[in-house]
């Protein structure tokens, strides 16, 4: 198994497939060496040429997803420690789009199995994309000034407290089969896992981007949540700043 490396999972629409395209061929302009696969569900990705970006494809058939679910997303998110090649796995969202070298992020398993950022309302009680049902259930559970992390960037090592927690938060997901963050925050109680956690500068939307960048922080991984997918939004911010990976990814889809 390769030691380190970094996986998206791409379903749904070919938006997403071309969103996590465009993020992994900008972190490949930043980390040339760095392995990265990609796990999707949409037939396209078996004609890409993902070999001459030096980037591996896992095709998942229909037998190995469940049926007439529209959260394969979060389903697949929950299984990624079953699907990713590496001992260290940095899970990227497709929405995410790097802004410079993340070699640094893999010093953040020194000291604990799991390392995540903060969601921008960081509080379980203050969660509110999540339905009221499930947010309920939760603070039910556990105390409401609870850690809520964003799953849009996660690094972990696969060993068996790591096991053992995506398992739970299989299970924990399955109550509701939606949204993933508080079937998480849930199975992190229920595993007692620490941690560790990473500077925002890895995982903020670019209207948080602006506060940090005028106090002199420098950005790596910013995340276009909210719709910026769809809206084409993401594809105009990267053509922004990266009009040659949007070119190629252009290419890629569009050989001919």
């Amino acid at each position: 198994m390769i030691s380190q490396g970094v996986v998206y999972c791409l379903t749904d629409s070919e938006a997403y497939l071309e969103a996590g395209l465009i993020s992994a061929l900008t972190l490949r302009r930043f980390e040339p060496e760095l392995p990265i696969a990609i796990i999707s569900n949409l037939p396209q990705i078996k004609s890409i040429d993902l070999k001459s970006q030096n980037i591996s494809a896992r095709f998942l058939n229909a037998n190995e997803l469940p049926k007439n679910n529209a959260f394969i997303s979060r389903y697949l998110k929950t299984h990624l420690i079953e699907l990713s090649p590496y001992t260290e796995t940095l899970f990227l969202d497709a929405d995410i789009l790097p802004c410079a070298e993340i070699s640094d992020l893999w010093g953040y398993l020194k000291n604990a199995a799991i390392a995540m950022v903060k969601d921008r309302l960081p509080l379980v009680e203050m969660c509110d994309h999540i339905s009221v049902e499930e947010k309920n259930y939760t603070l039910a559970q556990i105390p409401p000034n609870s850690t809520q992390f964003n799953s849009g960037v996660m690094l972990w090592e696969n060993n068996s407290a790591m096991q053992e927690l995506f398992k739970q938060w299989q299970r924990e997901w399955e109550i509701y089969q939606k949204q993933d963050q508080l079937a998480l925050v849930r199975a992190l109680h229920h595993c007692q896992i620490t941690v560790a956690e990473i500077p925002q500068i890895y995982n903020v939307s670019p209207i948080d981007s602006v506060e940090l960048i005028d106090a002199g922080q420098k950005i790596q991984l910013l995340h276009c949540w909210g719709g910026m997918v769809a809206s084409g939004e993401f594809r105009h911010i990267a053509n922004s700043r990266y009009p040659e990976v949007i070119e190629r990814v252009d290419w890629l889809l569009h050989p001919e």
